[in-house]
């Protein structure tokens, strides 16, 4: 029974660490989508975007897989490349590879076994 208590506690906060990383996640998706849609609109600029990116890559790395960080980093790089040679099919091609990257990190966040073990 002494062991029991213990191991109950650790349980339960493993579960909600678990629910805290996936919704920590899932605002981090938001909010990057919400920069590029802002960068798209001009709201931002590149330098803007690159840095509000690496801020988010920093905090999300602890949760999500490196190579979707890295390959995000590099799509947010072409879409600054891309922004200044006013190619919008580029432009479009790109936000939807990062998008579609974020789609995937969300995916990756859903909740069963292997998110406890």
């Amino acid at each position: 029974m002494k062991r029991l208590i213990p191991a109950t506690i650790i349980f339960v906060l493993v579960i909600i660490i678990c629910f805290w990383a996936h919704i920590y996640v899932e605002n981090a998706c938001n909010k990057t989508l919400n920069d590029i849609e802002q960068f798209r609109n001009k709201k931002i600029t590149g330098t803007q975007l690159e840095n509000k990116w690496q801020e988010q890559k920093e905090n999300m790395s602890l949760f999500v897989n490196h190579g979707f960080l890295d390959k995000i980093s590099i799509y947010i790089g072409q879409l600054t490349v891309a922004s200044t040679d006013n190619t919008s099919l580029e432009l479009n091609a790109v936000y939807k590879n990062i998008e579609s990257v974020l789609v995937l990190i969300k995916a990756e966040q859903k909740f069963g076994l292997h998110s406890f073990y």
